[in-house]
């Protein structure tokens, strides 16, 4: 299977979204729909459709509907603020028309209705117990009283019966997948036949075995699992008796199932077309527009037609595909099994690669480069701009004390945390996860001393010591002043000067990108301060950068992935003079361990040219 990151914005496998709407917004407590489930005791409710006899109501169409598409005009209006932000034009963010939607929680419903008349006939049950055990445990969530919950069920278009039986019917659907899953399993010579076939690719960027094998085998799971379900509900639809009883959603199932692409007994319908629409204004940038459905049906038509290339070479080399699976699916297992099937037996000897190369000898006759860079601080602050910021803090300390100390570092401050609160860093301060001088300062020190200048690797802090925990030597309320040293022109070209000596070194082939990283003198490292960032942060080894971050936050990028951002020098060596092109300043973002450049995390769909070796 593909080793993608499975990030859904709205979890889209078939029949796995029963349900999950109306739990969604009962627990987010947003109210929408105004039909009053109470009416079905009156007989009123309207019955549009029925699978193998088993009823499906209007107003249970009408409630997923109107959460599906509250849920995606909320990502739009996100994606639009986002990139307003970012200057970006948003006219091309568009909603998802109603229609689409419409179908696509028509084919879901109707999907959850197949695996519940299958779990039935498999003698899946869900006892009772275990429905009111969940039905109280949303009940607890919601922080409301039985009777205002009732109350609140009502306003979401429930009542308590209705609401347990959509928990019945998920749980019920949980069980069938385990069924269905059970016998899918991801042995740990499959996951690492799967590595050593990628290592080399893009997918890993040289990372080591044991730091993405669990993912690897979670990513393998989750595709045959996705195909195992989408083929059993093909199956079983196909046995399946469907009975429209309204003429509106007869029509919506005829578009549903319409054909927008065929090879032989495999083919796409316009249910694979909403699903591909639905993942893409969800997960991306993307907005709706009837550009994107047609690409979206070209793209399918030739996505089939190359599976099916693929499938017949896989039966050609006497490949099978798994036997649970169906369409397309199925010719999804044939070319993935037919990849492998290429690595493993593929050994090319010198006469098969040289003949390769003389077959695309103009392609590699080009003039290109390759790429790298070194991470680190743009500038550090010297011996003489740290004495300058000592006295600077030796001066405020003189006239500062108890009465005054909030005052001054509101004013003096660089602490951007904690100078808008007149330097408090709260109730009590966890002296353990602070730099050890300024912990030890405060230790060494009595409740009501103000100590300091003390010089950490932010700069000099004036402390006022509040009051000590006298059971816990690590617990205190403290408040400082953080005056940082302001970088000089004469720091700055000793940085210069270091880059440009390890330019020239590269250059004069005295050391390599793979041994330079060893040598201290160039050691741009900065030691790890934060584990999470939030938007006031310094940045490790930068410190405030407002229009960095709102550029990242522009773009939707969580800061709990980022582990450490850095400014660093990318650089390129042409290989047909040989020559290194002058270091430029960029920024370098860590996501999962890996380096990326502010380019390359901004636009992830980029391909990015030439190869990069950086550290």
């Amino acid at each position: 299977m593909g080793f993608r990151s499975h990030k859904r914005g709205i979890q889209i496998a078939s029949a796995v979204m029963m349900g999950m709407f109306g739990i969604a917004m009962l627990i987010t407590g947003i109210l929408f729909l105004k039909n009053n489930i109470f009416e079905a005791s009156k007989g009123n409710r309207e019955v549009i459709a029925t699978i193998n006899g088993t009823k499906i109501y209007r107003d249970d169409f009408e409630r997923e509907a109107y959460s599906l598409k509250s849920q995606l005009n909320e990502i739009n209006q996100q994606k639009m603020q986002q990139l307003a932000q970012a200057g970006v034009n948003t006219e091309n963010i568009k909603n998802v028309p109603d229609d689409i939607i419409n179908q696509y929680v028509l084919q879901l419903l109707i999907n959850k209705e197949i695996l519940l008349s299958s779990a039935k006939n498999l003698g899946i049950r869900v006892s009772g117990s275990t429905v009111n055990k969940e039905f109280k445990a949303y009940q607890k969530q919601s922080k409301l009283g039985k009777d205002e919950f009732s109350q609140y069920l009502r306003s979401v278009g429930y009542n308590v019966t209705s609401f347990k039986k959509m928990i019945k019917d998920q749980k019920t659907v949980d069980k069938m997948r385990e069924k269905l899953f059970a016998d899918d399993k991801v042995t740990d010579e499959e996951v690492k036949k799967a590595y050593e076939r990628n290592k080399y690719t893009q997918a890993f960027e040289n990372q080591e075995f044991d730091d993405v094998k669990d993912q690897i085998k979670e990513n393998m799971k989750q595709d045959k699992d996705i195909m195992i379900l989408n083929s059993f509900i093909a199956k079983a639809k196909q046995k399946a008796k469907i009975e429209f009883k309204d003429e509106e959603f007869k029509k919506m199932y005829a578009n549903i199932t319409a054909v927008v692409a065929q090879n032989g007994e495999y083919k796409y319908t316009n249910a694979d077309v909403n699903e591909q629409i639905i993942n893409a204004v969800s997960q991306t940038q993307e907005g709706y527009s009837p550009k994107m459905v047609n690409d979206l049906k070209g793209m399918l038509k030739t996505n089939l037609n190359k599976f099916i290339q693929i499938a017949n070479k896989a039966k050609a080399a006497g490949i099978k595909a798994d036997a649970d699976l169906a369409g397309v699916d199925q010719l999804r297992d044939y070319s993935q099994k037919y990849y492998n099937y290429l690595i493993d037996t593929y050994k090319p000897d010198n006469a098969a690669l040289q003949a390769r190369f003389d077959s695309k000898r103009d392609s590699y006759n080009t003039q290109n480069s390759i790429g790298g860079y070194v991470i680190g601080e743009e500038y550090q602050a010297g011996e003489n701009d740290f004495a300058v910021a000592k006295k600077q803090a030796e001066e405020i300390m003189k006239t500062t004390n108890k009465d005054n100390f909030a005052e001054k570092a509101r004013e003096f401050s660089k602490d951007p945390g904690s100078a808008k609160n007149g330097g408090s860093l709260g109730e009590t301060a966890d002296l353990s996860k602070l730099v050890p001088e300024f912990a030890n300062a405060v230790k060494n020190g009595k409740a009501g001393d103000i100590v300091g200048p003390i010089k950490t690797q932010f700069g000099y802090h004036i402390i006022y010591i509040q009051s000590k925990d006298p059971k816990n030597e690590n617990v205190a309320k403290v408040s400082h002043i953080l005056i940082t040293p302001t970088i000089s022109e004469a720091s700055k070209q000793k940085v210069i000067k270091k880059i440009q000596d390890l330019k020239a070194e590269i250059q004069s082939k005295k050391v390599t990108w793979s041994t330079v990283e060893k040598q201290d003198k160039y050691n741009f490292s900065v030691k790890e301060r934060f584990k999470k960032l939030v938007k006031t942060d310094a940045i490790p080894g930068i410190g405030i950068n407002k229009e960095l971050m709102d550029q990242i936050l522009g773009k939707g990028i969580s800061l709990d992935l980022i582990e450490d951002i850095r400014l660093g020098y990318a650089w390129q060596l042409s290989r047909e003079s040989n020559q290194i092109v002058e270091f430029v300043p960029n920024w370098f973002i860590k996501i999962d361990h890996k380096w990326k450049t502010l380019e390359e995390v901004l636009l992830p769909t980029l391909e990015q040219g030439g190869d990069n070796d950086g550290f």
